[in-house]
């Protein structure tokens, strides 16, 4: 098999094989008393996972391996000979189950996005139902849950989001065959921790499941080309619990490449008159809170630690009734803010659903090659030049086509007005091209009349174009292909017409998904007559109230929300920072007193009017904003908020340099 086929095959199957220094490091992070006589990885991959854990605990007797790629598990049985490894899909082999549970559940579980789970026969992986279908069966038939246990599971099962990747029924599968006081642990990516779809997989752990210790890989080097930052995860199996009876706690450790030797992640580690993975094992049986060159731990309650998460339980389906009332009163606030703020106990709090606004994602065309152009003039008419495939110039009637912001270099400043911008999306909702005419429905026919030459033409052309990049036509790419619409009378769209825009395309205010400094929020100057596009590229928020607007535009570039988003957001393996609209909805405001209001709202048109935020302004955002906790105390919340965000720039900063 070829390096690319090998690539290829690796992406579809979701393979990012640990690794012997990642394999090391999670092993070592389960203690060192652990009688561990049986042992499984059920997406055992090469076998590396299987084989640090059984070098760990020679004496266990039984190793299993599971995998669904004949050729990885081949490659598996020769890597540990002593292991029995089975072709099969975990999710389905009866090979998963012992009798008593097993005492080491240990996996780095495949990363394959829910729309690949939906259907891939090439490959031969099962689809997002047939998962939830087995992992139900499993779940059913299991001889280790109890009755509790199983309605717990089951209920999760049946429920988790389809939006999920396949990391989270990994959880559920994994998690439901430990068997009391056995340990379960874990290579995930950082985004399990603040996911909303990852929340039953928190829940879960609350009610069963002592979580010892979870590392994270402070600089995205654990692995080639990541993404995201990687967490391992140790947890120990306990009795099935109300929330309120948890009182365990977590450390949480970073770990920088300055503690990598030639044969550790932490070989250059020091602590306790020990080093290496010694040293690791003292920190997490201490528990111990250190924060010196290469590594800082932090200790919390465990309901602490997925506090945010247990915001999202009390509208649930499966929470367990007697964990509703527990839920009612999360926090509200990532842990530093938190630390920051503890003392101010008596402060209101509000958020962007209790104001009145919407949060959601700017319009994807799946095909920006053949959507996408720039203007080159306006006056007399408005003429475009298309993206290299095509580069051809052409007049444009206005019914087909929107200006749009397609990334945040489209502007300079912090406004985006119709006049400055260049790009525009082909838009076409009533037209149709001469060829497709008579394909149409008699009821549509009368609906559609016929596009200009000149974009009849670029259509045609785009029918036939190949794109190198994706190997297939526009019209063939699964984002476009579901433009189509038709009934047995004939075609009502076709794939050049993008879906009937909506408010989240053309949004009062948009904050870039992906940054490499401090995110900060757009004003976008929306008129009724021309309307301006949003790319995908952004989060958009939409208010109606055009004094609300000019205040969120505010509030989103404080000092306070820019900390949120920095501790919220998804740090990428060259440094940026990623924003998903769930970490927008996660952000909380002190209440803004009444009296307080008219000036934000000035303070929002001062910056629309300069499209910049000078350092007055700044301060004067900040004010407000913290006014709540008192003016004697803003210049300490503020500064220490200040010193947050600089720090977690400083350390994305260092992740790209580091690439």
């Amino acid at each position: 098999m070829s390096h690319h086929e090998d690539r290829t095959k690796a992406k579809k199957y979701g393979q990012f094989f640990s690794g012997k220094l990642v394999s090391e490091l999670l092993t070592s992070m389960i203690p060192c008393n652990s009688a561990i006589k049986s042992i499984i990885d059920p997406m055992v991959g090469i076998g590396d996972l299987l084989k640090a854990a059984h070098n760990r605990f020679s004496r266990a007797t039984e190793i299993r391996g599971i995998d669904i790629d004949p050729d990885i598990a081949t490659s598996c049985r020769k890597n540990i000979p002593s292991a029995k490894i089975l072709t099969n899909d975990a999710f389905k082999s009866k090979e998963i189950n012992l009798s008593t549970g097993w005492d080491l559940v240990i996996t780095n579980p495949p990363y394959i996005r829910y729309q690949t789970l939906k259907s891939n026969p090439v490959i031969g992986l099962p689809d997002g139902d047939e998962i939830r279908n087995s992992l139900i069966k499993d779940i059913s038939n299991s001889n280790i849950l109890s009755e509790q246990d199983k309605k717990l599971y089951l209920s999760i099962a049946k429920k988790y989001s389809g939006l999920s990747d396949m990391v989270i029924p990994s959880w559920i599968l994994c998690a439901s065959i430990v068997k009391q006081g056995g340990y379960l642990a874990m290579v995930v990516p950082e985004t399990w921790l603040n996911r909303n779809y990852a929340v039953p997989i928190h829940y879960l752990l609350l009610r069963c499941f002592e979580v010892i210790a979870i590392a994270r890989d402070a600089e995205s080097s654990w692995f080639n080309k990541a993404e995201v930052k990687t967490c391992l995860v140790v947890c120990r199996r306990k009795k099935n619990e109300a929330l309120k009876k948890n009182k365990t706690k977590t450390i949480l450790i970073d770990i920088s490449t300055c503690l990598r030797s030639e044969d550790s992640l932490i070989g250059n580690l020091q602590y306790a008159h020990s080093s290496g993975y010694k040293a690791l094992h003292h920190i997490i049986s201490k528990k111990a809170i250190i924060e010196n060159s290469g590594i800082k731990t932090s200790v919390l309650p465990t309901l602490e630690f997925f506090s945010m998460s247990l915001k999202e339980l009390s509208n649930q389906e499966w929470i367990c009734s007697e964990d509703k009332l527990h839920s009612n009163k999360p926090s509200i606030f990532p842990n530093e803010i938190k630390d920051i703020i503890k003392r101010y106990t008596d402060i209101e709090y509000t958020s962007l659903a209790s104001l009145g606004w919407a949060v959601g994602q700017g319009l994807r065309t799946g095909a920006n090659d053949f959507f996408y152009a720039k203007i080159c003039s306006e006056k007399p008419t408005t003429i475009i030049q298309t993206a290299s495939w095509h580069k051809k110039k052409f007049t444009l009637s206005s019914d087909n086509y929107r200006k749009a912001i397609k990334k945040r270099s489209d502007i300079s400043g912090l406004v985006v007005d119709y006049k400055s911008l260049r790009n525009c999306i082909i838009y076409i909702q009533n037209q149709v091209r001469s060829a497709d005419y008579l394909k149409l429905s008699k009821k549509a026919r009368t609906k559609f009349s016929l596009t200009s030459p000149s974009l009849d033409n670029y259509i045609s052309e785009a029918d036939r174009y190949v794109s190198p990049k994706h190997g297939k036509p526009f019209k063939e790419l699964s984002a476009v292909v579901t433009n189509e619409k038709k009934t047995k009378s004939g075609f009502e769209r076709f794939w050049y017409m993008l879906p009937p825009l909506k408010d989240r395309h053309h949004p009062n205010l948009c904050i870039p998904r992906v940054c490499s400094e401090s995110p900060a929020t757009l004003f976008i100057k929306q008129t009724t007559t021309k309307e301006i596009i949003v790319d995908a590229n952004f989060i958009t928020l939409w208010h109606a109230n055009p004094s609300s607007q000019l205040k969120m535009f505010a509030l989103l570039n404080s000092t306070w929300a820019k900390a949120f988003l920095e501790l919220l957001g998804i740090t990428m393996g060259g440094g940026a920072l990623k924003i998903e609209s769930t970490h927008i909805y996660k952000i909380v405001f002190p209440k803004i007193h009444p009296n307080h209001s008219d000036a934000l709202e000035a303070i929002g048109k001062s910056i629309v009017k300069s499209r910049h935020i000078s350092a007055k302004l700044q301060d004067q955002i900040d004010k407000l904003v913290l006014s709540s906790f008192g003016s004697e105390n803003f210049s300490l919340i503020n500064n220490q908020l200040k010193e947050l965000i600089s720090q977690k720039i400083q350390e994305r900063a260092g992740l790209k340099n580091d690439k």
